[in-house]
């Protein structure tokens, strides 16, 4: 597991002209003029974070709304820490839903944060995960300390506690019906048989409705 990002990203000088000539507000963050920016953002920290989401500690995904990337300190209530590249990790779009822009500050700040200190969650550049949650069976986080607890309640990490239960019981779900389904292509065409099994499907399938 990754515990922390050792290197932010180094805007180079042609960048920082991009930020400088379209850049004057967070709502400008989504101009696609940043994408090839943002691109290597990516890049850089999915290396850093070895592929990891910075709060659930999940592996992130390659596709389309697979990976956001994260301003820890809400861009939304501080504008100009939004290309600040201590202030951006990746995360999943769950836990970056689930934080949102609610305030991780304890104090108001002027300057950027130098330490984790001032921060109420786990800092991806300056806190050491492990020092503040311990995961278990990749689904069950124990926290060690405030800032552990803090991390856990704001992206609602027990949610993927449930998200493993529900994948499970599909995956179970989806044996059953195949074993069903494997026995009426192999039984002979009896009445009984067929009844019986298909009963048994329809049980299932009114138990765990396929999405």
């Amino acid at each position: 597991m990754n515990n922390r990002i050792e290197i932010p990203y180094a805007i180079p000088e042609d960048e920082k002209q991009v930020i400088r000539d379209n850049f004057a507000s967070h709502t400008d963050w989504d101009k696609s003029v940043f994408d090839r920016i943002k691109a290597h953002i990516i890049r850089h920290l999915r290396q850093q974070q070895e592929n990891e989401c910075c709060y659930c500690k999940r592996q992130l995904g390659f596709d389309i709304k697979e990976v956001d990337i994260e301003h820890i300190i809400p861009k939304s209530k501080y504008e100009r820490f939004t290309f600040e590249p201590k202030n951006l990790a990746l995360s999943c779009p769950g836990c970056n839903t689930k934080k949102g822009d609610r305030n991780v500050l304890r104090s108001k700040v002027t300057n950027y944060p130098r330490t984790g200190s001032n921060l109420t969650i786990i800092h991806a550049h300056y806190d050491l995960y492990s020092d503040h949650i311990e995961i278990l069976n990749q689904v069950i986080y124990i926290p060690k300390t405030d800032k552990g607890c803090e991390t856990i309640k704001l992206c609602e990490l027990y949610r993927l506690k449930t998200v493993e239960d529900n994948m499970k019981a599909f995956l179970s779900q989806q044996d059953e019906i195949k074993k069903i389904v494997e026995q009426l292509r192999s039984t002979e065409t009896k009445s009984g048989t067929l009844v019986r099994l298909l009963a048994q499907l329809r049980r299932i399938l009114k138990r765990n409705p396929m999405q």
